[in-house]
């Protein structure tokens, strides 16, 4: 329930700034499974990306804020809201931690999609299929997909530090 709540929160949030600045958001958070999303691993990769961010993006303005949903940043961007989206989805299908991130983009009108750009569907971490699919179907076990999770940005640490990850 709280974190409905905070996701009801952020949307309002979101829908308010863009009403006062008319400006497309760039909404930065962890995709991280459950109800605890305030774990170090997401908010490692959240500041990793809010880094590619500020270079990829004409960033206006920034704001930051925790909530149940964890460490999210909102960017106020100069670029139209189709050429975000892409940008957006660049970074996330190209950065290592990219997937692990979602990268909402929306103007006063509306959220842009994937889809709505031509870009498939997000895949599952484990299997490849559409993510949707193995949320709703509840596919895989939670604990599964944390591990994918703090295993992918433990990998990139090391990678980030000089060590090579190890694998067994």
């Amino acid at each position: 329930m709280e974190l409905l709540e905070a996701r009801e929160e952020r949307d309002a949030f979101e829908r308010n700034l863009l009403k006062k600045t008319g400006k497309v958001l760039l909404t930065l958070r962890g995709n991280y499974p459950g109800e605890n999303k305030n774990v170090p691993a997401v908010s490692y990769m959240v500041e990793t990306l809010r880094k590619e961010v500020l270079k990829a993006f004409s960033v206006v303005e920034e704001r930051t804020y925790e909530s149940k949903e964890g460490l999210l940043y909102f960017f106020l961007l100069l670029e139209e809201g189709e050429e975000a989206k892409r940008k957006a989805v660049l970074l996330e299908e190209t950065h290592p931690l990219g997937r692990l991130a979602d990268l909402d983009v929306r103007d006063k009108e509306r959220i842009y999609s994937r889809r709505d750009l031509g870009f498939p569907d997000r895949s599952c971490y484990l299997c490849g299929e559409k993510a949707v699919y193995c949320v709703r179907s509840k596919k895989h076990v939670m604990e599964e997909v944390i591990l994918y999770f703090e295993k992918q940005v433990k990998e990139y640490q090391l990678l980030e530090n000089g060590n090579p990850p190890q694998h067994r």
